[in-house]
């Protein structure tokens, strides 16, 4: 089963939405000017002209023949230009034209009477005018070019524009006019828009850090710290005191139920001594027995709870580097003699050298001390609880018993969960208690099948950090 992605940091987050509008914003304005350019039909007959004009002249500079151009050798009905020297009827010239019957002539340009006096030929852009009168899409370009050290006037024509050239000058305009700019404006804007947020995002990284931090003192229970509210943003302030508020109840919640556990375990104590005393005196018998058991296994419970409310403050005031291996030898010594009156062995196997691990001694070895005698509970007489300390900061117990089903494997640290409920000896705690003084040590605990059959119990802790 593939694991869950981990999830995205908010400055990821704003980042791609805000390039994904810059993107969209940037198509639209696309679509926006290439409608524009595409329906202002004077423009483009205007710029082709131009772009026309511009390469027949730079064909003369370089000593080439602009009739070999493609447009007015492809569409000789369409296309056409003429260059000349002079802006008089009398002292004009031709230099070189092309598809010349589309202009008009010369002497209808620039001569309103027959004088000989020169008028002046003004450089221009419009309509070519029909005879007859009335709309056409024939256009032409009147433009004064420095051919080298002389002056020459070319005039360009278009009708249609059967080559589709106007592609091409959509194209230009979009890149010299909207692409270049957004190239450039586009990724600066979102770069500072992106580092003004991320700035403005500090404050909620701090609050994430230190509710991150707050998280790990839940789980170990450490005392609960407010989170600061200094120099937040007011939308962020507001959260921050809610969550501590939420915590402030929280704390005294947990006081008030670790409080209420220890008053009650003390309390049921002292009439419990009493139970047992009076018990001792009955007459010998099954009734008897019964009762016996059922006191040791309420005196048990009481233990454990007792053991439950003061497993905080024993991880805090005694919060130093244990070693494992010592730890663990030391309680199957003592657990030993109690299995083999029961014909069973305790098998203790670890590295030569200790393995240290951060937390209280005094818990560790009630954590062990619990899985050995659940083990030993469920392991059959004439078989052996293997436990094996792993130079990683494992505990690893395992019995020969029936095991443990999939389906019971997580509720098994449950308190007072028991599989059978009918069954006596248990009082559903230890098993949790063990969970709880991993969680103070930041470790864990978990049961799997041991090869062969049985049950392995894995509590893992945290190795101290060297010196």
């Amino acid at each position: 089963m593939n694991a869950e992605p981990a999830p995205r940091r908010l400055s990821v987050i704003l980042a791609l939405r805000m390039t994904a509008v810059a993107i969209a914003v940037s198509v639209l304005l696309l679509a926006g000017y290439f409608s524009e350019y595409a329906l202002n039909v004077t423009f483009l007959r205007q710029r082709t002209l131009e772009i026309d004009i511009d390469r027949i002249a730079v064909a003369l500079r370089a000593g080439h023949d602009p009739r070999h151009l493609a447009p007015y050798r492809n569409w000789p009905q369409a296309y056409g230009f003429r260059v000349f020297n002079r802006r008089t009827t009398r002292r004009r010239r031709v230099v070189i034209e092309k598809n010349a019957a589309l202009l008009p002539p010369l002497e209808t340009l620039n001569e309103a009477t027959h004088r000989e006096r020169p008028l002046h030929l003004a450089e221009s852009f419009g309509p070519l005018p029909i005879p007859g009168g009335g709309a056409s899409d024939a256009w032409m370009m009147t433009k004064r070019e420095h051919l080298g050290k002389v002056h020459y006037w070319i005039q360009a024509v278009m009708i249609g524009d059967p080559a589709g050239r106007w592609r091409a000058v959509i194209a230009n305009e979009m890149v010299d006019h909207v692409g270049i700019p957004f190239l450039v404006i586009v990724p600066a804007l979102t770069l500072a828009m992106f580092l003004a947020t991320r700035a403005s995002l500090r404050p909620l990284g701090r609050i994430a850090r230190e509710a991150e931090s707050l998280a790990a003192a839940v789980t170990t229970g450490r005392p609960l710290t407010p989170l600061p509210e200094d120099g937040l943003p007011q939308e962020f302030a507001a959260v921050v005191a809610a969550i501590n508020a939420t915590l402030a109840k929280l704390e005294r919640s947990r006081l008030l139920q670790k409080h209420f556990t220890s008053d009650v375990a003390h309390e049921v104590r002292t009439p419990l001594a009493v139970l047992l005393l009076e018990v001792a005196d009955l007459p010998p018998g099954a009734q008897k027995d019964q009762i016996l058991a059922d006191l040791s296994a309420l005196g048990t419970l009481v233990n454990e709870l007792l053991r439950f409310a003061e497993a905080e403050e024993a991880l805090a005031a005694n919060r130093r580097p244990v070693d494992l291996v010592a730890t663990a030898r030391a309680v199957c010594s003592e657990l030993a003699p109690v299995a083999l009156r029961e014909r069973k062995l305790i098998e203790f196997d670890s590295p030569e050298r200790p393995v240290m691990v951060d937390g209280s001694a005094t818990l560790i070895a009630l954590a062990i001390r619990n899985l050995i005698e659940n083990a030993r509970k469920f392991t059959p007489p004439e078989t052996a609880v293997s436990l094996h300390v792993e130079p990683a900061g494992s505990v690893v117990v395992e019995d020969r018993g029936p095991g443990v089903p999939s389906a019971q494997k997580e509720r098994v640290f449950d308190r007072f969960w028991r599989a059978e409920p009918s069954r006596a000896g248990g009082s559903g705690v230890g098993l949790g208690l063990v969970r709880r003084i991993a969680q103070l040590h930041d470790g864990s605990v978990h049961v799997e099948d041991r090869p062969g059959g049985g049950a392995r119990f894995v509590l893992s802790l945290t190795l101290a950090s060297p010196g």
